[in-house]
């Protein structure tokens, strides 16, 4: 059975989510794989992408070739995103290319394992061309079975993709009737297209490095991958970027001037948004965040910098990373100077401007809003404005962190600030839920009496929470 999560047709590329989840291992692989699934969810929405869920494979693109796409990405559950969105842009270029199937073409030929073996098309990520798809019949996948069986063996490259000799660049159809031991996944699609003479491609660098399948199906590869995606958590609490991934608003809807402004820190947006809505001499600004470096370079930032060149005083002061993370090149710095004068170019008068930021009061709280926390430095009665971003959907936390466990510290949240002080104003640009509502409140920006917490009856439960939301009334106390 296909579930039709989300069915806008705002793209002609559909998501294919396979619910890979109850082949996992573990206990423990398992609560990971729902975690970063609930997260792909959101991010596939957030880009736009329809989104089609279920077990089977050949069902997933009978359904898709069904509802007029293009291109269907299937993507096993629990696959991570790592630390950045490239993955969507990479898929919409793949997309672009003439092919018939586009995923990790895998030569097995003498494997260790599966002995003699023919080609596998790796199940965990691979798109297909609908209109190809449909003109070659519809073919089926072809799951693993074992038996000796005889088929044409493909001609392969002798080069090969990425130093594996398992990959080569290009595969087409052979001569020679084989035989052979074991058919792999994709067996049968694949000798479709070599039958027929259509294109196979291998993916490329731009969609490999962009994600992360963790193997939850056999335990002892999934606890190694783990131990990467644990790493982008510390990576996370250690590293600042050079500038803030949010888009600058042209408008903030707030009577300022503003009292008191916190944010969570980093970058340079927060002054724009001061110069938005209106400052005076007496405004307090708190930079709040999880990160300790982070903040103290915001403490630099506003007692040391003179307002000129901030790439050259972000590399002087940038942090060290943690052990076995990547060097952070040149490039970096040449993106963080793009970003800036693209930011300058938003201001009439900018020493004028930051020489007045600078006078203000400041101060700097380390903290974690999925912790015990309290509110005791934000002064209720005066003209707020608290900006917590994308707090709840931040990717290098969510592997670790249940959707329903965010949902929860958001609505704590909100009933936190709302004792605090319901005029408070707050500006979110993603909530926990996002992806999954059933009709998307909005409620990003405005006076937190306005925000509504989540329900988890508001929302549209794919299977794996079929127990653990459907009949809970999620409410704080």
């Amino acid at each position: 059975m296909v579930t039709k999560f989300k069915t806008d047709h705002n793209k002609s590329i559909v998501c294919c989510l396979h619910d890979v989840i109850d082949s996992c291992e573990s206990g423990y692989a398992k609560e990971i794989c729902i975690n970063l699934t609930d997260f792909l969810i959101h991010r596939f929405d957030l880009y736009d992408f329809d989104i089609l869920i279920g077990r089977n494979e050949d069902e997933l693109l009978r359904t898709a070739s069904e509802e007029n796409y293009t291109h269907a990405v299937i993507i096993s559950a629990g696959t991570s995103l790592k630390l950045s969105d490239r993955l969507f842009t990479a898929i919409e270029e793949t997309c672009k290319k003439d092919f018939f199937i586009a995923g990790h073409i895998l030569d097995r030929a003498g494997h260790s394992f599966y002995g003699n073996a023919c080609f596998e098309l790796h199940q965990q990520f691979y798109i297909v061309n609908l209109e190809q798809y449909k003109d070659a019949g519809l073919p089926f996948i072809g799951e693993e079975e074992w038996g000796k069986y005889e088929q044409i063996a493909p001609i392969r490259s002798e080069e090969c993709l990425y130093d594996d000799p398992e990959i080569p660049v290009w595969m087409k159809q052979g001569k020679e009737l084989k035989t052979y031991d074991v058919r792999l996944h994709g067996w049968n699609i694949l000798c479709v297209a070599l039958e027929q003479g259509r294109t196979i491609l291998t993916l490329d660098q731009s969609i490999r490095t962009s994600k992360k399948y963790l193997y939850y199906e056999y335990d002892h590869v999934f606890l190694k991958t783990l131990a990467e995606i644990k790493h982008y958590q510390f990576f996370a609490t250690n590293f600042f970027a050079g500038w803030n991934s949010d888009t600058l608003r042209s408008q903030l809807d707030f009577a300022g001037p503003v009292e008191q402004y916190a944010t969570v820190g980093i970058g340079f947006n927060w002054i724009k948004n001061l110069e938005l809505v209106g400052f005076t001499e007496n405004t307090r600004v708190i930079f709040t965040d999880i990160n300790y470096n982070c903040l103290m370079f915001m403490k630099k930032l506003v007692e040391e910098w003179d307002g000129v060149d901030y790439a050259d005083f972000y590399w002087k002061h940038k942090p060290m990373l943690p052990n076995s993370s990547s060097y952070v090149s040149e490039e970096y710095k040449t993106q963080i100077d793009s970003k800036w004068k693209e930011f300058l170019s938003t201001v009439d008068d900018w020493q004028t401007l930051w020489a007045s930021i600078k006078q203000l009061t400041y101060d700097y709280i380390l903290i974690d809003y999925t912790a015990s926390f309290n509110f005791d430095w934000l002064e209720a009665g005066r003209k707020t404005i608290l900006n917590l971003s994308n707090l709840y959907n931040h990717g290098p936390f969510v592997a670790m962190n249940s959707l329903k466990y965010r949902i929860y510290c958001e609505n704590k949240l909100l009933q936190m600030i709302k004792d605090k002080d319901p005029n408070i104003t707050l500006v979110l640009t993603s909530r926990a839920a996002d992806g999954f509502w059933k009709n998307n409140p909005n409620e990003y920006l405005g006076t937190v009496d306005k925000f509504n917490f989540t329900d988890l009856q508001d929302l549209k439960i794919p299977s794996w929470h079929d127990i653990d939301w459907k009949y809970e009334q999620f409410k704080l106390y």
